[in-house]
């Protein structure tokens, strides 16, 4: 009789705790449907004590929702949504991320790079800041044992700058420059000073007031000068005036206006033509007085090479004493037509190389007193842009 209830007994506890086993694991196991991950078959009690064994469904038996629609499930709300990143994006290994359009990655924050149509990245002639560039060129006229000759010495420096005025599609050019002309007189008869300088502030304001129609107004108050003249007759305002159309874009440009030189010799100078683009490795730029026709001969990393051809029209009047002391004007003026080689940077920076044949040179006094005209000669310059 003991070992029958001892028995019995053992049942009892063993029965009992399947039992328990199978309610313990109902209350750790959330129901069927709620769960995402692969439930497994547990035994089933052996010994039925007055309940039904439970019976788990396999993951390929669950239903996609088993409570009510109206009711969000937590794996739901627990996950961030997931966007698809931008058509452009190029990420290592193609993984989602969450996109944020003020946190990008970097792989998507890079500068736009705009393209020429042969697909060549295009440079931008100004810079998008206030500094804009800074110029420096010389240049050499030669001379010779004739005594009509005269030698000249070019050096020009400038800085530009930039502001908004009022708004960055009308930007104002403030440029002050000062050049240096130094001049050699072979026959030592020819009373011309042998420093002659420019100082000037010029002005450029470039509105767009229509889409593809901008203006360029210059206004530059300068001193033309050898430093010994007085500086009311050294003065002189200088300035343009030109209306800009841009037919077709990065291909045909129209340009027409005016020049004030305020010359003695030349006060008003019409100016106009237009700018052909007919590919990106051609710019015939066909404006009057100082027509170019270039030629792309090399496409870099952000750098172009350049071949070209041009004409200008050279000299200027400056204010000095003559060797007698009293004050006069002198204005010498040149024709030039040079071939050279330039290699372009973004932003309006490079350099250049130079070489010319100078004709047409005249040497005239506002006194009418010492006239001449000098032999042509060849012109060496070179240039360089920050």
């Amino acid at each position: 009789m003991p070992y029958l209830r001892s028995a019995l007994l053992t049942a009892v506890m063993l029965g009992g705790s399947h039992e328990l086993l199978a309610q313990q694991e109902v209350i750790r196991r959330p129901p069927a449907g709620l769960a995402g991950e692969r439930l497994s078959a547990y035994p089933q009690p052996s010994t039925q004590l007055g309940t039904e064994p439970r019976r788990f469904q396999q993951a390929a038996q669950l239903q996609p929702y088993g409570v009510p629609g109206s009711i969000a499930l937590a794996s739901q709300l627990e996950q961030p949504e997931l966007l698809p990143p931008p058509e452009d994006a190029v990420l290592p290994g193609q993984q989602p991320f969450l996109y944020d359009a003020l946190n990008q990655p970097p792989e998507i924050t890079g500068s736009v790079i705009e393209l020429n149509s042969d697909g060549t990245p295009k440079l931008g002639p100004f810079k998008s800041g206030f500094f804009q560039k800074l110029c420096l060129s010389a240049a050499w006229l030669g001379d010779g044992d004739d005594p009509a000759d005269l030698g000249i010495t070019e050096i020009e420096s400038s800085i530009t700058v930039a502001l908004p005025a009022p708004i960055r599609e009308w930007p104002l050019f403030i440029t002050p420059g000062y050049n240096l002309y130094l001049t050699s007189d072979p026959g030592g008869i020819r009373d011309m000073p042998p420093q002659l300088h420019t100082v000037y502030l010029d002005f450029t304001w470039a509105p767009l007031f229509f889409e593809h129609h901008r203006l360029l107004l210059t206004a530059a108050p300068s001193l033309y000068t050898d430093f010994e003249a007085s500086s009311s007759e050294a003065f002189r305002l200088t300035g343009k005036a030109l209306y800009v159309w841009d037919a077709a874009p990065d291909k045909l440009q129209f340009v027409a206006g005016v020049l004030y030189l305020n010359r003695d010799n030349i006060r008003l100078l019409p100016a106009g033509g237009a700018i052909w683009k007919p590919t990106p490795d051609y710019n015939f730029e066909l404006i009057f007085p100082k027509p170019k026709l270039g030629m792309r001969v090399h496409v870099g990393g952000g750098y172009e090479d350049w071949l070209y051809v041009a004409a200008e029209f050279g000299g200027n009047t400056w204010s000095i004493v003559r060797d007698t002391g009293v004050e006069d004007k002198v204005t010498w003026s040149d024709y030039r037509v040079v071939a050279g080689y330039e290699r372009r940077l973004d932003g309006g920076a490079g350099y250049r190389l130079e070489a010319g044949y100078v004709f047409s040179r005249q040497v005239e006094y506002a006194s009418g007193i010492g006239d001449y005209d000098p032999q042509p000669t060849f012109l060496i310059r070179g240039g360089i842009t920050f």
